[in-house]
């Protein structure tokens, strides 16, 4: 659209990247489009990092100018009345917003990556996204070319496929945890109920019986002591898993011992512990004067479990048979009033998605579990791993009697680790992340301002310039002319310059990207392309621009471009 135009990385409007939209009228800074900018903003700073008006221009400075560039239509119909505020807001936030960037498992990763200069490309979309398998709207290239990675919440490109397969599976990890001789619960794969009969006394109890493929508590039930109990169980996981009858692997049914102690997730990057996290089933606390159910409504009345907002960190407590039928066990039912103060427990299961809440145990984690969780990461070969444990005390070795692992995941919501009710906030670790993630990706960033009879890749390989800049074995991608080339090999043309830009950043063979400007009014109109840049080769002829040149230095003082060189 004309009136939506990009500024992709540094550019000479802004060191961040723009958006840049023109509106019919003038826009106030009272208007409903400024406030929905401004709720955006509120989010979190991922989103936006600030913005300006000028008459009817808005410039939106923000490193994710594919969220805006979608977004900017709905602000253009907020702004000719095309739509109420309300319907605004919910499709900016609650449908683009949270199928782009779902939850706080991926926002800090994506923020740790805009802090440390990294480019953000959506891996597989550029204009929509995708209806027909929204995964790939929450796929994102971080960095450029060699050794860039993609990542999806925690989980990347340096996730085996082996450890993912392992992972997804209670069976398959189960097997792989008892052969590098980790403590584990007795357990076996059930197939009808009337094989419970036969091995009911091989199990002390209580036991656990659940899916071998579900997440999420889906089909768990815990605290199992008798046959009849253990039967209705395996009902209930054989009904859950008959949603997913055409995946195999999820069909198995396990019983497992009930493992004594609290439930942790601990969570592996790189193959180190950086974060041990205990889970807490739902409860409420009582006042004295209000219900059960009244206490529920409060308690999901917190901001931080409204699930329409891709920031939550907790989510409801929902009243569902589950619940019931823990209180009927315990003699309650909702209209019961708890006494001040008295703790009712609402989950036996402490799941995240069940309503619990989190409290930080990183510094009481003792040397052996460190190494069993940091052991299973690096033999699955997965960069990232959410272990889950039960036991009673996390800085004891596992035993029979203390405790075992329940299963891993190569794609934790991490939220819970990061951001845990009670202790020290731990967003850093996405940072430690991102760092580790992208240790080897030094693809070189140039962009050339002007059109020159040599090529410039020649030019920077000759001795006479910079010593040989680029080496003789270095995979050169270019933007040029409106064409892809590979080591001066055409590889497409008549090519829109955001795309055909955005094309090489997420193409892993190259040592080099390269893009190409003709002047500096084609340089203005698009930006200089990167978020930070190795080296700007500029044409003697156009050095002269006094204006654009001083940008350049400036940007170059505060380390964004490492070298100027003209020729």
């Amino acid at each position: 659209m004309k009136n939506i135009q990009v500024l992709q990385g540094l550019n000479f409007y802004s060191e961040i990247s723009t958006t840049k939209i023109v509106f019919k009228k003038s826009i106030k800074k009272s208007d409903e489009v400024i406030t929905l900018v401004k709720e955006i903003k509120d989010l979190h700073p991922v989103f936006l990092d600030s913005y300006d008006i000028k008459e009817n221009t808005l410039y939106i400075k923000s490193k994710l100018t594919f969220l805006w560039r979608e977004l900017a239509d709905t602000l253009l119909k907020l702004a000719d009345n095309k739509i109420t505020y309300k319907e605004a807001k919910d499709y900016a936030i609650s449908e683009v917003i949270k199928d782009r960037i779902a939850t706080m498992s991926i926002i800090p990763l994506l923020f740790a990556a805009q802090k440390q200069d990294y480019e953000i490309t959506p891996t597989a979309l550029i204009d929509k996204r995708v209806k027909y398998n929204k995964n790939f709207n929450r796929l994102y290239t971080i960095g450029v070319g060699k050794n860039s990675q993609i990542i999806e919440f925690m989980s990347s490109s340096k996730d085996s496929k082996i450890a993912k397969q392992i992972q997804r599976d209670k069976w398959s990890s189960n097997l792989m945890i008892e052969k590098l001789g980790v403590p584990t619960p007795r357990w076996q794969i059930i197939d009808t109920p009337d094989q419970i009969k036969e091995v009911w006394n091989k199990y002390e109890k209580p036991v656990v019986i659940k899916p071998t493929g579900l997440t999420a508590g889906n089909g768990v039930s815990t605290g199992i002591n008798t046959i009849e109990e253990a039967q209705e169980a395996f009902r209930i996981a054989k009904e859950k898993t008959g949603k997913h009858a055409e995946r195999s692997w999820q069909q198995k049914i396990m019983i497992q011992e009930q493992v004594p102690g609290d439930d942790y997730r601990l969570l592996v990057i790189d193959g180190k512990l950086e974060v041990a996290t205990k889970r807490i089933p739902a409860f409420i606390i009582g006042d004295g004067k209000s219900t059960i159910k009244e206490l529920i409504e409060q308690t999901n009345k917190d901001p931080r479990r409204d699930t329409s907002r891709p920031t939550h960190i907790l989510k409801p407590i929902k009243i569902d048979p589950p619940l019931l039928k823990l209180l009927e066990e315990e003699g309650l039912t909702l209209s019961f009033v708890p006494r001040k103060d008295e703790k009712v427990t609402l989950r036996k299961v402490a799941s995240m998605s069940q309503g619990g809440i989190t409290e930080d145990f990183t510094d009481q984690v003792g040397p052996e579990i460190k190494y069993i969780v940091e052991s299973i990461a690096q033999s699955i070969h997965a960069f990232v791993i959410g272990a889950d444990i039960l036991c009673k005390d996390i800085s004891k070795p596992l035993t029979k009697d203390n405790g075992g692992i329940i299963e891993i995941n190569t794609k934790p919501e991490a939220y819970l680790n990061l951001y845990p009710v009670m202790g020290k906030q731990r967003e850093y670790v996405a940072d430690t992340h991102i760092q580790k993630l992208l240790k080897d990706n030094k693809t070189k960033k140039i962009v050339v301002i002007g059109q020159f009879a040599k090529d410039i890749p020649t030019l920077l390989k000759e001795r006479s310039i910079l010593g040989s800049y680029l080496k003789e074995e270095e995979v050169v991608g270019e933007y040029k002319e409106e064409s892809i080339l590979i080591n001066s090999l055409r590889i497409n043309s008549n090519l829109d310059k955001e795309k055909a830009i955005q094309s090489l950043k997420v193409n892993a063979l190259l040592d080099v990207i390269m893009i190409h400007h003709r002047d500096w009014a084609d340089a203005e109109f698009t930006g200089l392309g990167f978020d930070k840049i190795d080296m700007v080769v500029v044409k003697k002829d156009l050095s002269k621009n006094k204006t654009h040149m001083k940008i350049l230095r400036k940007y170059r003082r505060k380390g964004l471009i490492d070298k100027i060189k003209i020729i």
